[in-house]
């Protein structure tokens, strides 16, 4: 039996990482004035301040996938504010993105909760008030010391939410997570392939494992955002990651309707048409594709690095993981920073969601962060098993390349469900990579084109 490739790095330390990143290019610099009335926060929040609101429940609202770093918060959170009991609800991505605003806007709304970098989930609610900006709790708290304004750009928006990357900061997140490439080391011993370090070898597996009567790939599309993941670490080979971002961010003039990203798209449709997804995907779930790909079904999963725990659990020492390399020997890949945590604008329990924040972000909660299989920017921590030790040395590596993309569905508020139909209609070819990309860049141009229109129209209502 193979053991995984992993590397020797005992740690991770993240930080000066992020401090040397490159930011997204067009975007402002400082954080602008977000017209926000509400108490500030000047000084840490202690103990004392929270005590004095005497008995209280926090409410989070936050993503599925952070049930395990928040049931090891939130016992040491009551523990230290006595007073507050928290009151925690988890949903789905998909869910979650679709009630969050009606959530954040109800009478009951809860304190903390988590969006969506990008147009389709942030931008609207910073458009609709419903979220404080966070630019003095970052000052008091040091948060512009961990990360550069580069870095928090994902987090910022003018309060009308126009413009993303410039502006105030709304949200903030202790961990990195991108998308990459798991591997079955049993599958990949039995027929005698080595795991892969570069794209080109890890193209050459897949064709491999196909011609030895195999299925190359898992994936699961039934929420139609996978197989986009999947050219979308196809296109980190073939374009830059400034183009990339630019676009994401909605810098004029950028076009995702490049050569690089029709191959990239043409590329992943092939491997559709030839079988390296196997049969059914579009009817298997996410979830269920990790189950299958844990169970031996494919002998590669293009998934995000938050698998990393599940199927460490499934696959103990079975389960390896890479990033494939460009030519230069550099990385790219669809990722970002966390989903961001928000305070709500509505929330009467200010010094206790800011504590909430700061034990979240401290450097002493980073150890845990890497214990439940993420990956930390917040303080040094040891990974747990060889997998993780895998995908956090990785990701340093990642971001020294400057090579984290944004999601392509960031781009608009529209562009998730662009993306995951157009998607569907690539691998099953009832569209052409030009017409994937061009359709991908219309959405694209139409919203920027309403971005226009509606500051136009701002600018003649304050005349």
């Amino acid at each position: 039996m193979r053991k995984p490739r992993i590397t020797a790095a005992a740690g991770i330390a993240l930080t000066a990482l992020l401090a040397g990143a490159c930011g997204v290019p067009g975007a402002g610099g400082g954080a602008a004035s977000s017209g926000f009335e509400g108490p500030r926060i000047t000084e840490r929040v202690t103990p004392e301040d929270v005590a004095k609101m005497g008995d209280t429940t926090l409410r989070v609202l936050a993503d599925a996938g952070e049930e395990q770093t928040l049931k090891a918060l939130v016992p040491r959170y009551e523990k230290a504010y006595p007073n507050v009991e928290v009151e925690v609800v988890t949903k789905g991505f998909d869910d979650l993105l679709k009630t969050v605003p009606n959530s954040l806007s109800g009478s009951d709304a809860p304190d903390l909760a988590q969006g969506n970098q990008g147009y389709g989930t942030d931008g609207p609610l910073v458009r609709a008030g419903l979220l404080r900006p966070l630019d003095d709790v970052m000052r008091t708290y040091g948060w512009e010391n961990t990360y550069t304004d580069g870095a928090l750009k994902q987090y910022r928006w003018t309060p009308d939410g126009a413009l993303f990357g410039s502006g105030s900061l709304y949200g903030i997140s202790p961990v990195t997570e991108y998308v990459g490439v798991f591997y079955n080391g049993e599958i990949l011993d039995r027929l005698g392939i080595e795991p892969p370090g570069t794209y080109e070898e890890f193209t050459a597996a897949l064709d491999e494992v196909k011609a030895a009567g195999q299925q190359p790939l898992m994936l699961g599309n039934a929420e139609k955002y996978p197989a986009s993941q999947v050219i979308g670490l196809v296109q980190g080979q073939n374009v830059s990651s400034r183009d990339v971002r630019s676009w994401v961010s909605g810098v004029p003039g950028a076009t995702v309707a490049d050569k690089g990203t029709q191959d990239a798209a043409r590329t992943v449709q092939e491997w559709a048409e030839d079988g390296y997804f196997g049969r059914g995907y579009d009817g298997i779930s996410s979830d269920d594709a990790v189950a299958k790909f844990a169970a031996g079904k494919g002998a590669f999963l293009v998934a995000g690095s938050w698998n990393a725990p599940a199927l460490q659990e499934t696959m103990k020492d079975e389960v390896g993981f890479t990033l494939p390399t460009r030519p230069d020997g550099t990385r790219a890949t669809v990722g970002s920073l966390g989903m961001g945590w928000h305070i709500s604008a509505k929330t009467k329990k200010l010094p206790a969601a800011v504590a909430f924040l700061d034990m979240l972000m401290s450097e002493d909660f980073a150890q845990t962060i890497a214990d439940v299989g993420r990956t930390p920017v917040t303080g040094s921590a040891e990974a747990t098993s060889p997998v993780a030790d895998a995908v956090n040395d990785t990701g340093l590596k990642l971001l020294a390349d400057d090579g984290q993309n944004f999601y392509l569905d960031w781009a608009s508020t529209t562009m998730y469900d662009t993306v995951g139909a157009t998607t569907q209609d690539l691998l099953s070819g009832r569209t052409s990579p030009a017409g994937f990309t061009e359709a991908l860049q219309k959405d694209w141009q139409d919203f920027a084109a309403e971005q226009r229109e509606a500051a136009e129209a701002g600018a003649e209502d304050a005349s």
